[in-house]
């Protein structure tokens, strides 16, 4: 607006260059009920007056989610399809890990049968059955079941390291080097630290699967204090307990004795990520479906039979897959970096900019550096290129690891 009106974000705005009229428009590109179209406004000019507007950005799909209005606005359809496809590709990656989890739980009780597609035959079908309830809200309840068994299994791990090594180790922490050794086993600690905050990007896909999602905020922050209470205590904690005797190439469950106790552990700890993948695998169908362009009351029988078959694939890929760490590292070092710090930044940049932007001649170049050179911008940048820079060497790191394995 070359006049000096501002138009915000949301709200676009039709000038008439002489400054003598000014219409507004919704989101959706229509003007206000009580106003002429764009036919009338033309009319009731003189020819010489051309009507100016701004492009007008169409809303997004229905039943899009908070992070994919905001990738809509900021890069339109194809930043959408992109965060998408990124958003599928984390949630297929984090089934095949619950599945890779759950076969390595069986692996170790007396009650495999030595083949994992066998092994995880029962726990997949779990699955499949859950993720098929029209809701899944009820699933909340064996989140405290979950806590439990975490807990147990943590307490047995640190009873085996005491009974086994006693508190040497902390009295010679001095000697420990608890540091990765090299770049690869950073990238593994970056991957892994990033998927235990992963649920900040994906929250808003888990919140539009739930009953009452006016409790994924306070049950999410909960959460996220918990996650960084433990990984600091626990992981710590069992790497000095453990210094004297063992090496950990892999998860801390490996270091649980063959006791009754550690049985059972590992059957509560095989239950609880059953239960608790159709959190991951609803939301993913429904991205699937909405791209179908399967609505959400009818077509029951195919929206169980994508959810189905997409536990089916996940199932049959966890059986080649490596182990869960690696798995866990890779999703961290890509998908959640992505998600998480470099997509942020960008859309944050792209939507400063949509703010000023205009005729792309000099005048209007010159009212927009001081925009290029604030602060925030400044700030996104730099957030951009450190995200960027640490995706792809973890990535690539990790990746060729995973590849190793």
């Amino acid at each position: 607006d070359r006049s000096g009106n501002n138009c915000d974000g949301v709200a676009k705005c039709v000038k008439i260059d002489d400054g003598s009229e000014r219409k507004n428009i919704d989101s959706y590109g229509a003007l206000d009920r009580n106003d002429e179209n764009n036919s009338d406004i033309e009319k009731t000019h003189a020819p010489n007056q051309k009507l100016k507007k701004q492009p007008i950005i169409r809303p997004p799909p229905e039943g899009t989610t908070a992070y994919g209005t905001v990738a809509w606005y900021a890069s339109g359809p194809k930043g959408l399809l992109v965060l998408d496809l990124l958003m599928l590709l984390l949630f297929v990656g984090l089934l095949i890990a619950y599945e890779v989890a759950m076969m390595s739980f069986i692996t170790d009780m007396p009650i495999t049968t030595g083949s994992n597609k066998v092994d995880l035959l029962i726990p997949s079908v779990i699955v499949s059955l859950l993720s098929c309830a029209p809701d899944i809200s009820f699933l909340s309840n064996f989140s405290a079941l979950g806590l439990l068994a975490l807990a147990l299994s943590f307490t047995v791990i640190a009873w085996q390291g005491v009974d086994d090594n006693g508190l040497y180790g902390f009295y010679h922490m001095d000697e420990l080097n608890l540091f990765p050794k090299n770049w690869t086993d950073a990238s593994s600690w970056f991957g892994v630290v990033a998927f235990g905050y992963g649920i900040v990007p994906v929250i808003f896909n888990i919140r539009d699967s739930m009953a009452q999602p006016e409790y994924v905020q306070p049950s999410t922050k909960i959460g996220l204090i918990m996650v960084f209470v433990g990984y600091i205590t626990i992981s710590n904690g069992v790497r000095i307990l453990f210094s004297p005797a063992h090496v950990f190439d892999g998860d801390v469950l490996q270091a649980m004795p063959d006791t009754w106790i550690s049985f059972i552990v590992r059957l509560l700890m095989t239950f609880v990520v059953a239960v608790t993948a159709p959190l991951i695998v609803v939301p993913c169908g429904e991205l699937i479906e909405g791209k179908l362009g399967i609505d959400e009351t009818d077509h029951f029988s195919q929206k169980v039979t994508i959810r189905v078959l997409l536990c089916v694939v996940c199932t049959i890929l966890a059986e080649y897959a490596p182990g869960f760490v690696h798995i866990v590292s890779f999703i961290g070092c890509f998908c959640v970096a992505i998600a998480g710090f470099v997509l942020p930044p960008l859309f944050s940049i792209q939507l400063a900019l949509k703010q000023d932007r205009g005729d792309h001649d000099f005048l209007r170049f010159k009212t927009m550096l001081p925009s290029l050179i604030s602060p925030q911008i400044v700030g996104d940048l730099g957030l951009l290129v450190v995200g960027v820079a640490a995706t792809v060497i973890t990535s690539i790191l990790t990746f060729i690891e995973m590849i190793v394995e």
